[in-house]
């Protein structure tokens, strides 16, 4: 395991932690974050016990090098009440939660396969990084708190995916991923939305709608490849930061004054050449 806790300055300190090793009172007690991954082609297969023995644990990785029984054999207590923030890296295998596991404390989650909840193992839940399934998917409209949801893929098309999740209050949206969005249609049913990152959406073509967006303050795009109406990011006046990466050809050069006020990078512009 790895651990990580902070110098009196707030540095990360990052060590590494045997699961068979003695408990450390001191150590132990310094733990705030915890990475839990297998040796090279040894996958670890359950939650390790004891974790509760780091009490102010706060953040719980579990991978890389974990499989997916990890989370199919969790067992009431597994994960420590302390824990608010929960990984599960599985390389991209489904995971599914326990039934009548509840994990209150968890705000934010992410995991990099599909994972199958219901709202009652996540009901405080405020972050979610995930790639939904149907289930799953219904879980997280049930959840009033939550804030910011990045789809790994996005199941349904505009304008049905912003109406179904209309009533969240979300402030940071992700769309990064699927061939389901054409357009953005049904945004503006997000008022509250501050940030948005639409990525890998390969059939992509219009984002007029987000001028519907009153209060969009932060929009990135990465890989999409499709857009033909990119001087739409122009008409927010609310926006105050703007990136593209990998979007060739989607007319960003005419945009260059613009960029210039508003990207934090502009790695999006094509390094210059010379000539001897």
């Amino acid at each position: 395991m790895a651990a990580s806790d902070s110098t009196p300055l707030g540095q990360a300190i990052e060590a590494f932690i045997a699961l068979d090793a003695p408990p450390d009172e001191e150590r132990d007690a310094a733990v705030r974050s915890l990475r839990v991954r297998g040796d090279i082609g040894a996958y670890v297969t359950e939650v390790p016990r004891r974790l509760d023995r780091f009490p102010n644990l706060t953040e719980l990785s579990l991978g890389a090098g974990v499989a997916p029984t990890i989370v199919s054999t969790m067992t009431d207590g597994a994960i420590p009440e302390t824990v608010t923030t929960l990984e599960v890296w599985t390389g991209g295998a489904p995971t599914r939660w326990p039934r009548g596991m509840v994990l209150p404390s968890v705000r934010r989650l992410q995991t990099d396969g599909p994972t199958t909840f219901t709202a009652q193992t996540f009901p405080n839940l405020e972050h979610a990084h995930l790639a939904p399934t149907k289930t799953s998917f219904e879980a997280l409209l049930a959840l009033p708190r939550l804030a910011a949801l990045q789809l790994r893929t996005v199941p349904h098309p505009a304008p049905e995916i912003f109406e179904k999740i209309a009533h969240l209050p979300l402030v940071d949206l992700g769309l990064l991923g699927g061939r389901k969005i054409t357009d953005l249609r049904g945004i503006e049913l997000l008022p509250g939305l501050r940030r948005l990152r639409l990525q890998s959406l390969p059939v992509l073509t219009s984002i007029a709608a987000l001028e519907g967006l009153e209060h969009l303050e932060e929009l990135l795009i990465l890989y999409c490849s499709r857009i033909e109406d990119i001087e739409t990011v122009t008409k927010i006046s609310s926006l105050g930061r703007f990136d593209a990466y990998g979007c060739t050809g989607i007319g960003l050069e005419a945009l260059e004054s613009f960029l210039d006020e508003h990207s934090a990078h502009r790695t999006h512009r094509r390094p210059e050449t010379s000539t001897a």
